[in-house]
């Protein structure tokens, strides 16, 4: 039996977030699922009903002026994308622990949801990370067409759409959600970069150092070889400022070994994925839990 619960609460700064809780009769973990930029969080609905079916508790919820967490007026926003991660996912992780204090607490990630991790301060109680498609965002890495689409759309689109409505319009296009000014620059700058906010115009400086080279808990990245964004140059690139002491695995999954034509950026979400990839999340997060419990139950001498 599993039922849903929505939910509000406040970051740090004042700003107010909206969210949904899929919870099972009997969890046995939660789960912070953090979506990618944009991207409406209904989408991701099935994957974590699914979960939510297999005992996880899982929280879906709208980042800063996107979806259910925007103002009325998204103009006047001053948010940036790091916010993300500086504001809005610690609240979100504040918000469950204190909820759900004794239950294992992981971490399941898209694209900017796994990229930004490393800026919560308070890690220590992680369990593990399950990421999709996490990587630097980087234009040059991307397929010529892609590449292409995506100029037009940070340099052409985004300001005409700035000029005119004062933030991103893009949800009447069917494109994604709106986005306030700020965000979408900020990701601008940052795509520009080979190494995204690692660069040293950005890192240390304008974006905080975090905690990205101590972590303390096992990540597990999925990645696709058809993936215009998360690609065989840009995601080596962005795990190599990321070091974890329970170390970080990736797979790499190719269209034709699960018979499909295309999976892509945001293909592992989609409902017919459900018998092919979605096992292979489930599969991971029972692997953590079962680390924790076996060091739980280790002799004292053997705990690290």
């Amino acid at each position: 039996m599993i039922h849903k619960e929505s939910f509000e609460v406040r970051c740090a700064d004042g700003v107010r977030l909206s969210g949904l809780l899929i919870i099972p009769e009997s969890p046995k973990a939660v789960v912070q699922f953090n979506g990618g930029t944009a991207a409406k969080k209904e989408f991701y609905l099935p994957f974590l009903e699914y979960l939510a079916a297999h005992d996880y508790l899982c929280c879906l919820w709208d980042y800063r002026g996107s979806g259910a967490s925007a103002p009325e007026n998204l103009s006047t926003c001053t948010y940036e994308l790091m916010d993300y991660g500086l504001q809005d996912m610690p609240a979100i992780k504040s918000y469950l622990r204190g909820r759900f204090p004794h239950l294992p607490f992981l971490f399941l990630c898209h694209s900017v949801g796994g990229q930004q991790v490393g800026f919560i301060d308070e890690l220590e109680d992680v369990t593990g990370m399950v990421g999709f498609a996490v990587s630097t965002g980087y234009l040059r890495h991307m397929p010529w067409s892609f590449f292409a689409s995506s100029i037009f759309f940070f340099y052409l689109f985004t300001p005409i759409s700035i000029a005119l409505r004062g933030f991103l319009a893009a949800k009447r296009f069917g494109i994604m959600e709106n986005l306030p000014r700020g965000v979408v620059t900020q990701w601008r700058d940052w795509c520009e970069r080979k190494d995204y906010f690692f660069d040293p115009r950005f890192y240390g400086k304008s974006v905080p150092k975090g905690q990205f080279d101590r972590l303390d808990f096992p990540i597990h990245i999925f990645w696709t070889t058809d993936d215009p964004i998360s690609n065989k140059q840009s995601v080596p690139t962005f795990w190599s400022h990321i070091k974890s002491r329970k170390g970080i695995d990736f797979t790499q999954i190719e269209p034709k070994q699960i018979k499909e034509k295309e999976i892509g950026h945001f293909g592992f979400f989609k409902k017919r994925m459900r018998s092919k990839l979605w096992p292979l999340a489930l599969t991971k997060l029972e692997e953590f839990l079962q680390r924790t419990d076996s060091k739980k139950n280790a002799p004292l001498e053997s705990l690290d």
